[in-house]
């Protein structure tokens, strides 16, 4: 397995627990209120610097272990699957758009809105990762 690709996996690992703690454990009653908004920060902010402590340590860990392969320069195979992958998030993007543009013309609640515009975040994200890592595999 190639180094860019460790660092997928564990990209792919991280978001998936730290966004899916964020997803279950939010607080979806008090969605519709004022307070809905401060518990989405509140919950971002571990989020968020979980997912860095996660990342810069593996990345270290791996980079320390291999030096020489983290210090390669992406090949045309490695741009090929960064751009495929960035092309699959693109669909997810543009539906996580448009339902946020009709939820925000629907009236929808501040923090509901914002965590849709989340999970658009998250789920692009993931699709972008996922498909990098199956043309990993596949090649």
């Amino acid at each position: 397995m190639s180094f860019r690709e460790k660092i997928h996996w564990v990209a792919l690992v991280t978001m998936i627990l730290a966004f899916g703690w964020y997803f279950l454990a939010y607080p979806w009653r008090m969605a519709n209120s004022p307070a809905g908004i401060w518990a989405s920060a509140g919950m971002l902010i571990p989020a968020t610097i979980a997912i860095i402590v996660v990342m810069t340590i593996a990345s270290a860990w791996m980079a320390v272990r291999a030096p020489g392969e983290a210090n390669l320069k992406e090949d045309e195979r490695d741009r090929q699957i960064h751009v495929r992958g960035t092309h699959y998030a693109y669909y997810p993007l543009v539906i996580g758009v448009w339902a946020n543009i009709f939820a925000l013309l629907w009236g929808v609640y501040p923090a509901v809105q914002l965590n849709l515009m989340l999970v658009t975040v998250v789920l692009a994200e993931l699709a972008r990762i996922g498909t990098q890592l199956y043309l990993y595999r596949r090649n």
